[in-house]
């Protein structure tokens, strides 16, 4: 079988991330993939993995751009010409693209809902989630049911994964003292880390603000933040301001082996969104990576982690409630151990990239069989 996973771009970030890793296991169960978007930074992470990725310049964020139906006859010649079986879309403009082709060709469309969506007029009238829509978590679930009024047939859930192989592999192989180093800080530092878009709503204000609290009473607290965004700067002023600049890094967008190294150097992985997640794919790297996580008790972070068993919740929009957790966790070193233990269980169980293949691959073919009515091997 041949999927043909359709996005806006390949920028780093956690749709292309979502691709990435399914292609070797997909493949495993006889599924090859190809990728279409208007191109990225992570193109050629693509091609090292043997995937096929074709650019057209769909990006936009208006389904009515002249320029998306423009590339319609061409996006119906590579269908044909590369033998696509199913098509799987995972952005705004890819379900619209996939609707069309659809129509035009009745090829099988799967769709994921990778997180929460604005009830703008559009998409009651204009729904476009094709035959089988993929949640990636129960909170996701439930909006794809309540606010857009799905079918339950309709919807899989099917949660989001991270490859512990992988980052077994990579993971072992690193020294903390090391890695604490490669970032700037001392082998004694307690560093605490996000791995995250650098936007708003990630709630950097209050993590740079939690760290500039407990500065008094532990010198050695230190702050590692990885990822970029149009909040960059303004994160920067504010660890300047705050006269953070000589214990806080910026290390950028990280890729692959880089982010476990990240992970490694932390002692504390924390994520103080202040609006609701999709899902949270880095919280579950730093679970597996036996990392204890402090995050704010919001959809749908709050159903990755049980307080105080897998994780911290927090409140959120609050310096005092994180800075306490972290404080609490700083004069806790059993504390800190249980909650990676106990974390890195929960992903065994629940999160594992064999589970998701399998599940998805399941999806595809049963929505091969519904549209065609046979079966595809």
């Amino acid at each position: 079988m041949k999927v043909l996973h359709i996005t806006t771009h390949l920028n780093a970030g956690g749709i292309t991330n979502y691709i990435l890793r399914l292609a070797n296991p997909l493949r495993a169960r006889g599924i090859e993939i190809e990728v279409l978007s208007s191109g990225g930074d992570l193109s050629d992470a693509f091609r090292a993995h043997v995937v096929p990725v074709h650019e057209l310049p769909i990006r936009t964020k208006n389904i009515l751009h002249p320029k998306l139906y423009q590339a319609l006859p061409e996006l119906r010649r590579l269908i044909k010409e590369r033998g696509i079986d199913v098509i799987h879309a995972h952005t705004r403009i890819a379900q619209a693209m996939a609707f069309f082709i659809q129509f035009l060709h009745r090829i099988p469309v799967v769709t994921t809902c990778h997180g929460f969506y604005k009830l703008r007029l559009g998409r009651r009238l204009f729904p476009a989630w094709g035959d089988a829509a993929v949640a990636i978590s129960q909170p996701v679930q439930e909006h794809l049911l309540n606010d857009f009024h799905l079918k339950p047939d309709k919807i899989r859930l099917i949660h989001n994964a991270v490859d512990l192989e992988e980052i077994d592999g990579i993971f072992k192989s690193l020294n903390p003292a090391h890695e604490k180093k490669q970032f700037g800080f001392e082998a004694g530092d307690f560093v605490v880390g996000i791995v995250a878009r650098l936007v708003q709503d990630k709630g950097l204000d209050y993590l740079i603000d939690a760290v500039y609290a407990l500065r008094q009473r532990h010198s050695g607290i230190r702050l590692l933040i990885v990822g970029d965004g149009n909040y960059r700067e303004a994160c920067f002023a504010r660890v300047k301001k705050l006269g953070l600049d000589g214990v806080t890094t910026f290390s950028g967008n990280l890729l692959n082996a880089d982010v476990i190294r990240a992970l490694c150097a932390i002692d504390v992985f924390v994520l103080p969104a202040t609006w609701r997640e999709g899902f949270g794919l880095s919280i579950v790297e730093a679970m597996a990576c036996k990392k204890p996580v402090i995050v704010t008790n919001i959809w749908s972070l709050n159903s990755l982690i049980q307080d105080h068993q897998t994780g911290i919740l927090i409140e959120p929009k609050a310096v005092a409630p994180l800075a306490a957790a972290i404080d609490e966790l700083m004069c806790d070193s059993i504390l800190r151990a249980s909650l990676g233990n106990q974390g890195r269980i929960m992903v065994e169980k629940f999160f594992s990239m064999p589970r998701m293949a399998d599940e998805l691959a399941d999806t595809y073919q049963q929505t091969y069989e519904r549209r065609h009515h046979v079966k595809k091997i």
